[in-house]
């Protein structure tokens, strides 16, 4: 039997590849997807680079929430407008 943390993670692991793949099936720039996410511009810079000194591991729950808006074909522009509404 398998180790749940290890399949967790592997099936949340996202690449700066698919990041990037990501933030454009979405119709996003690295800004736009800065705003969705509640992030820093450079943090998505980050998370979009391969490797190096300003490489960063997305992290799971970001790439969840993407993978989740990409196949429910929720626009981000929908996600926006909830969020600008007062609770």
């Amino acid at each position: 039997m398998s180790d749940p943390e290890s399949v967790r993670s592997t099936a949340d692991a996202m690449s700066a590849a698919q990041m990037r793949e990501a933030l454009d099936a979405l119709g996003l720039t690295q800004a736009g997807g800065a705003r969705l996410l509640g992030v820093d511009g450079r943090t998505v810079r980050r998370w979009c680079t391969e490797e190096g000194s300003g490489a960063r591991e997305v992290p799971p729950t970001v790439a969840r929430f993407l993978r989740f808006l990409i196949g429910a074909k929720v626009k981000p522009e929908e996600v926006f407008e909830v969020l600008s509404k007062e609770v």
